[in-house]
């Protein structure tokens, strides 16, 4: 990224290169948020599901950090792979979480007010839902890079 924004020619290009970079950071920043928050506040319970995030945010890390300073072939591909995975991660900690709210509070998803109800749970879905912003955002990042 940064070695395509030193060279950029043209305003556009440079534009580009800016834009690819500034959602690159978000994406690097929200795997230090949330691998912090996950680490630091102790964030999760005894079950090895809940310490699936903070390994997703292990690894992507390291892999977003790489593609400011390299994006050929070996180090887009796995980035790509990584951000897909970072994607389910979030939908399916979504899901869980639902899941889970809406047995605690014995109501059903499928009414409006039983979703509603299980969406407000104990266990926050929108806090696995960022974790599928962070890996969209990059996956769009790592999609538009042409050889």
């Amino acid at each position: 990224m940064i070695e395509a924004l030193i060279k950029a020619q043209t305003e556009e290009e440079r534009l580009l290169e800016f834009l690819r970079s500034i959602f690159l950071l978000i994406a690097l920043v929200g795997f230090v948020f949330y691998g912090m928050e996950h680490w630091i506040l102790d964030h999760w319970t005894e079950s090895w599901q809940s310490r699936i995030p903070f390994f997703v945010s292990l690894v992507g890390f390291p892999l977003t950090l790489l593609m400011f300073f390299h994006r050929g072939r070996w180090v887009r591909y796995p980035f790509l792979l990584w951000m897909l995975v970072t994607v389910a991660t979030g939908i399916l900690g979504a899901y869980y979480h639902l899941l889970w709210n809406a047995q605690d509070a014995e109501v059903s998803l499928w009414s409006l007010k039983g979703f509603l109800e299980a969406f407000e749970g104990s266990r926050p879905v929108l806090a696995a839902l960022a974790h599928t912003h962070v890996g969209a955002v990059a996956f769009v990042v790592g999609i538009t890079i042409r050889d």
